[in-house]
């Protein structure tokens, strides 16, 4: 039987040789051969290549090494002890890369070095694709570090946002990298979850508008062809992997068919058909028991046959293998990879732990070779599409020239400043005004922290809150620091059992005083807290390895530094930098101001330090809802009604911050909400504008938020969901008319009772506002 389908197969494969070979022998005759090569379309390209392929160096082309030994090993799978150049010696589908923490100019040194031995040492000379991280910049030595996504998706900027992925994009091909699994584009709804912070929030639309500046800017716009100057994004994790059950990482993923078509699935089908996405990275999870890297309805029926998408699917790091070792869907890892391949998974990433046993498997089972063949023309085609054919290697002169450039670094800090969210500011106590200033007491364990963020290489441009607001102020005030206490002390990553050491009041007590004494001795206290990289972390696949919190409360004593600094009776501003929204219902009591900053990347001293003197007007808005504890957990706004009906006995189910919340230094005023029409068909678009006036006395900048609420439906629907927003920029005194346009099919549709999308006639309501909990504006209109 096996050697009748080996016999069909060849026969197959003949004919399909003889008649490109016509195709060409056509070609050939009448065009000279550069002509006959730029005629060629890439599909055409694709083709003449694979015919001329051995098994070996078709399943080479699956497969995945690491660039560094070390980044096997950190990540704890199993390493080859070959070395690199013997392994790719039929080739590589792509060399792996990520936190590089090489110079720039090393780094692409080394990326030539590999490619050229691709291109000068194999029989077919294919390079390779270069697989990196670019969560918020380029993870490499000396590239720009931006602000962490769920920083960036708070200013509410997709334009700047935009911005800072084609810097990124431009930084990392400099480099070498050709490729990034990036962005997150889960929903990120759980904040005892370590990787929150990757996530751009909790709303569906903002997380798709997130989505398509991100893809555009990696790819240097939306046609698909990134081309020799930027790189291929691959969003990631397909699909629901930040909805594990108790926020732990690696845990099930309960959601409805529903909750996953409605809001799930969108942003990610945004970034394939609006912005081409040339890329995509499979989720760890289970979609209803299937897992993600085995799931053809997934990755075969939805993405590439309904979506239309034309790149390539990798796996996240070892999650082939996981099948059998994981999920335990297959029993051994043969299986594994078979169920991975005829799933529609591309790459194996990072070391070929399963698609390295694919000769074998096709050995057992000749008929999966249409599934390597198609797998194959995925990954040369956007080889093709990258240019690596045409040019490989790296402008090392030039990337020494872009890689941190000034100009760069400049966008790091207008992203930062208009990422950060002022949350309280009772009785304007912010912006702080020098010349009624003697002395500032700077204190917090994060006062002197030079974190940035998960997914980034440090560089010697990082400037921490306490050198930003020593640059500012210069020598004319004096600044009383004190630490007060440490955040506990997280065993760094690796695969050692997590330890945390926690310090009792008794051994941070002598360092409370000091704390207490410097705001005694200062007109006001500016206390840095929150987290850092080690409290709040991707728990990796090791079950030593944690990450993830049971409660979000500040860890350790800080919530005890904040209420003695309040007990001085002096001014407390609260700084919050860290991978999450924390719940601070007493902070917030005792706090005169509070400013959440996330990560705010290399430049956030500098920016807070504006923000706190007033060279910048916060317009940051919460992409992400702070609880006042975790027991009211889940508590994103985009519910049914029916969630916030019932408060609890101890208070209030509301949030402490609502998405959407972000305060300015200068006052908003809504007016004039009208719409083109009060009733449309479903297939009419629905025009509105609403003006906004800047009725205070210094330049700001405020989102308009669009909601609305479908009052009757079949199916029992959200109170509300975000459809618009525009971030407006206004002088003293400014008035600008704002203008949308809704579309029912696209933004009103939702899973009906037959699992289909539908768009149901009734009264819906429009509603503007500055936050989800601050609407002014409705206006009611009816669908046909």
């Amino acid at each position: 039987m096996i050697f009748k389908k080996l016999f069909q197969l060849s026969i197959t494969k003949f004919v399909i040789k003889i008649q490109l070979l016509l195709f060409v022998f056509v070609i050939f005759t009448n065009t000279s051969f550069a002509q006959q090569k730029k005629a060629l379309t890439i599909d055409q390209k694709v083709e003449a290549l694979l015919l001329k392929m051995s098994l070996e160096e078709k399943i080479a082309q699956l497969c995945a090494v690491p660039v560094r030994q070390a980044t096997a090993i950190e990540e704890g799978y199993v390493n080859s002890k070959q070395p690199t150049f013997a392994r790719i010696k039929n080739g590589i589908g792509s060399l792996e890369n990520p936190f590089d923490p090489k110079d720039a100019t090393t780094s692409a040194k080394v990326i030539n070095q590999m490619q050229r031995f691709l291109v000068d040492s194999t029989r077919l000379r294919i390079p390779a694709i270069v697989g990196s991280e670019c969560l918020h910049g380029h993870a490499g030595g000396g590239s720009t570090i931006f602000p962490q996504a769920i920083a960036m998706s708070c200013s509410w900027n997709p334009g700047l946002v935009n911005k800072v992925f084609d810097i990124t994009g431009r930084e990392a091909r400099l480099r070498g990298a050709t490729e990034a699994h990036t962005p997150v584009l889960d929903l990120g709804r759980d904040p005892r979850w370590g990787r929150i912070e990757e996530t751009y929030g909790e709303d569906t639309y903002l997380v798709s508008k997130m989505a398509y500046a991100a893809v555009t800017g990696m790819q240097g716009g939306n046609s698909g062809i990134p081309g020799l100057t930027h790189i291929i994004s691959s969003p990631k994790h397909f699909a629901g992997y930040a909805q594990v059950s108790g926020g732990r990482n690696f845990a099930p993923t309960l959601m409805s068919t529903r909750t996953l078509h409605d809001d799930i699935l969108p942003p990610f089908k945004v970034a394939v058909t609006k912005a081409n996405a040339l890329g995509m990275m499979a989720s760890h999870c289970d979609i209803d028991g299937v897992p993600a890297h085995g799931n053809k309805w997934l990755l075969t029926d939805l993405l590439k046959k309904e979506w239309g998408f034309k790149g390539i699917v990798v796996s996240d790091y070892n999650d082939i293998e996981r099948l059998h070792i994981f999920h335990k869907v297959v029993g051994n890892v043969n299986d594994a990879a078979k169920m991975a391949l005829m799933a529609g998974m591309d790459l194996d990433l990072p070391n070929m732990n399963a698609y390295s046993n694919l000769k074998e498997v096709l050995k057992g089972d000749p008929t999966l070779l249409k599934y390597l063949d198609e797998s194959v023309r995925r990954i040369l085609s956007v080889k093709f599409k990258l240019g690596l054919f045409e040019n490989p290697y790296v402008d090392v002169a030039a990337c020494e020239k872009y890689v941190g450039a000034k100009e760069n670094v400049a966008i790091a800090l207008k992203m930062a400043e208009e990422s950060v969210v002022l949350l309280k500011n009772e009785n304007n106590s912010l912006p702080l005004i020098k010349d009624k200033l003697k002395s500032i007491a700077v204190l917090g364990p994060n006062a002197k922290s030079l974190y940035t963020g998960v997914y980034s290489i440090p560089n010697n441009r990082i400037v921490s809150i306490l050198d930003g607001i020593k640059k500012e102020i210069g020598d004319g005030i004096t600044i009383n620091y004190a630490e007060g206490c440490k955040i506990p002390d997280v065993t760094p990553n690796g695969n050692s059992n997590t330890k945390v050491k926690m310090y009792s009041l008794a051994e941070e007590e002598k360092s409370m005083q000091e704390a207490v004494q410097a705001a005694l001795s200062s007109d006001v206290a500016i206390v840095c807290v929150g987290g850092n990289i080690n409290t709040s972390r991707e728990a990796v696949f090791a079950r030593e390895h944690l990450g993830d919190r049971s409660t979000i409360n500040l860890f350790g004593n800080q919530e005890e530094l904040i209420k003695r600094i309040y007990e001085t009776g002096k001014p407390v501003i609260v700084i919050l930098m860290g991978g999450k929204p924390y719940a601070i219902p007493e902070v917030e009591k005792q706090a005169k101001a509070i400013l959440a900053t996330f990560y705010c990347g290399e430049q956030a001293g500098v920016a807070i330090s504006n923000m706190l003197f007033g060279k910048v007007n916060p317009s940051g808005k919460t992409s992400i809802s702070f609880p006042r504890s975790v027991g009211q957990l889940p508590v994103f706004y985009s519910q049914k009604e029916t969630a916030f009906y019932k408060n609890y006995l101890e208070g209030t189910s509301l949030p402490l911050f609502a998405f959407g919340h972000g305060l300015s230094y200068t006052t908003f005023e809504y007016a004039d909400l009208k719409l083109e029409k009060q009733s449309i068909a479903k297939n009419e678009k629905l025009g509105f504008t609403v003006k906004v006036k800047n009725t205070g006395k210094v330049a700001g900048a405020e989102v308009v938020q669009v909601y609305f609420s479908d009052k009757v439906a079949t199916i029992t629907r959200p109170e509300k969901l975000l459809v618009r927003f525009d971030k407006v920029f206004l002088q003293p005194g400014e008035e600008k008319t704002i203008s949308f346009e809704i579309s029912p099919l696209e933004d009103l549709s939702f899973t009906g009772m037959d699992y289909k999308r539908i768009v149901e006639p009734g009264e819906f309501e429009l509603l503007v506002g500055k936050a989800s909990d601050n609407i002014v504006l409705k206006q009611k209109f009816e669908l046909k």
